[in-house]
């Protein structure tokens, strides 16, 4: 082949690289402007899961509504593409009797009204089950299960007295690998999982009428500040716990919230009443 044949190719290959990076960028410019309508109420906002979906959400477009019982959550507004203005924050534990309410309170005050609420925040803790106590089983209940069903309530008492519903309304509940496999040390936060999965398809039937959407995401292990806690302590064994995972590595916050954002955005308007796992091959075994 000539100097003048293999240059031609050459200019030839360059035209089509750019011409890819161009459709890239045009795809991915479009996925970060689908979700501009959206108007999202995140529990757990304060750290990471919570945190990271948040972000996600705002940086495609949709005004966003953080909670936590944790103070933290009223730094994160201006950070890391949480625009004052468009992100707002409360502090708030879930597991009073008055949260929802209180929250939906919040959203009127600052993103208008709700489209899509993540049932994110949880709680947990290893333990074996002889040493649970009764508080402890009552506040994993109470933020884990309780809370998400009368948030789901009000968003849903929230939708039906509208005049004009909000287009494709939807709900996704943040479960666990631990809903589906069984742990030691985690039999009571597994109930409180499991109970969300089989919730979420109760309420996508119950609130097909209003056109809501209800699906969850289990994760397996996510590498996020708790997580990391409780390796320095000692309470996790990475190399142990990932002898059973197909991908030897925790998933990143943002991995999750990835998904998050697909089932939030038009192209999963399909998608109902599933439970979606992302655990690293986890269960395939």
């Amino acid at each position: 082949m000539g100097f003048a044949e293999r240059n031609l190719i050459l200019r030839s290959e360059r035209v089509s690289y750019r011409g890819w990076l161009r459709g890239v960028s045009i795809l991915i410019e479009g996925l970060s402007t689908s979700l501009s309508d959206r108007r999202a109420v995140v529990t757990g906002g304060a750290n990471g899961l919570g945190l990271a979906i948040a972000r996600r959400l705002a940086v495609g477009g949709a005004k966003v509504l953080l909670v936590d019982v944790d103070p933290t959550v009223l730094n994160r507004i201006d950070e890391d593409g949480l625009s004052a203005g468009k992100a707002f924050a409360v502090v708030k534990d879930l597991s009073e009797p008055d949260a929802a309410p209180f929250v939906f309170d919040q959203v009127a005050k600052t993103i208008g009204r709700a489209d899509v609420l993540i049932n994110n925040a949880a709680w947990s803790f290893h333990k074996p089950i002889l040493e649970v106590t009764v508080s402890e089983f009552d506040r994993l209940v109470g933020v884990n299960q309780r809370a998400p069903y009368f948030l789901a309530q009000e968003f849903l008492r929230q939708i039906s007295r509208e005049a004009v519903r909000p287009r494709d309304p939807t709900i996704i509940n943040i479960a666990s690998v631990n809903a589906l496999a069984g742990n030691a040390n985690l039999v009571a936060y597994a109930g409180t999982k499991g109970a969300l999965t089989a919730m979420t398809r109760a309420m996508a039937v119950e609130m097909k009428e209003f056109k809501v959407r209800v699906n969850s995401i289990s994760p397996g292990a996510v590498e996020t500040f708790v997580t990391k806690n409780l390796v320095a302590a000692g309470m996790i064994d990475p190399p142990k716990l990932l002898e059973s995972y197909l991908v030897k590595r925790f998933a990143s916050c943002d991995e999750v919230a990835e998904l998050v954002a697909y089932l939030c955005g038009p192209s999963a308007t399909y998608v109902n009443g599933s439970n979606w796992v992302i655990d690293g091959g986890y269960l395939a075994q």
